[in-house]
């Protein structure tokens, strides 16, 4: 028996994990006869780079999976979306991979055209698209505007800023911040008393540090806000995550991870929250 290699990807599903109204399973294995596959009117699709996915799905009302595809494959030539006509569904993505897998695809993809700067109180700029800005000095700066691409900053009270869509914004230093505006993007930070801010629909910001800040002003998105003492803000329809930990002889613990919609009533919008005795509290 012939053993098929397989194309690997990602997809999107509503919380039901249904796409197009038909319902999967995780580790289910899916084969159309339908012939030929093409992509957009049959088959099963996903796409083959991460972020690629938040074109079809918004990420406040959707989960993420890894897939296998096989069999018969049709292009999309504006994205990396395929169609094939067997599909495996594997493990679900959560949103700290999501992260990682994105950060990834878009060094790969920009490698060969990357603006980079070490010293510190520098700037990293870049405006082609599929590029990256890096930076790794202290008080320095890495800006990006093409679209598909990333601006990443290691240094302490630096900045990361991205403004093309399907883009990335990643800050690792201290007292940072990562920023977005274009649509289905991200920003990302790790570290402490730092801020993660995107202005685009169907983005995502997401924060780790300790006392840090996650801001989302587009529709459909999601704000996560994951270090101790730190807090979240969203816009009307979108959600936010905060947790909450405890002080122990032994360090830090955490203790609870709450996910709330935006609705104007409970949780206001434009509004930062915490998560104090298991409940959201303005910040």
């Amino acid at each position: 028996m012939k053993k098929e290699n397989p194309i690997k990807g990602f997809k999107g599903f509503d919380k039901a994990l249904k796409c197009r109204d038909f319902q999967y399973k995780e580790s289910e294995v899916y084969e159309t006869k339908e012939k030929p596959v093409r992509c957009t009117e049959n088959g099963f699709h996903f796409c083959t780079e991460p972020l690629d996915i938040l074109i079809y799905y918004d990420p406040a009302n959707s989960v993420f999976h890894h897939v296998e595809g096989y069999g018969d494959v049709s292009k999309d030539n504006n994205d990396s979306k395929i169609a094939v006509s067997k599909i495996k569904i594997g493990a679900k993505i959560g949103i700290s991979e999501f992260v990682k897998l994105s950060f990834e695809a878009i060094f790969k993809r920009c490698k060969d055209n990357m603006a980079s700067n070490s010293g510190d109180r520098s700037m990293a700029s870049n405006s082609g698209y599929s590029s990256m800005a890096s930076n790794s000095g202290y008080s320095s700066m890495a800006s990006n505007s093409g679209y598909r691409s990333m601006a990443s900053n290691s240094g302490d009270r630096s900045m990361a800023s991205n403004s093309g869509d399907r883009s990335m914004a990643s800050n690792s230093g201290y007292s940072s911040m990562a920023s977005n505006s274009g649509y289905r993007s991200m920003a990302s930070n790790s570290g402490y008393s730092s801020m993660a801010s995107n202005s685009g629909d169907r983005s995502m910001a997401s924060n780790s540090g300790d006392r840090s800040m996650a801001s989302i002003e587009g529709a459909n998105s999601i704000a996560i806000a994951f270090g101790i003492d730190s807090k979240a803000k969203a816009s009307i329809g979108s959600f936010i995550t905060v947790s909450e930990w405890i002080d122990t002889n032994k360090g830090y613990k955490l203790k609870n991870v709450k996910t709330v919609k935006v609705d104007g009533k409970r949780i206001k919008a434009d509004t930062f929250y915490k998560l104090i005795n298991n409940k959201f509290t303005e910040a």
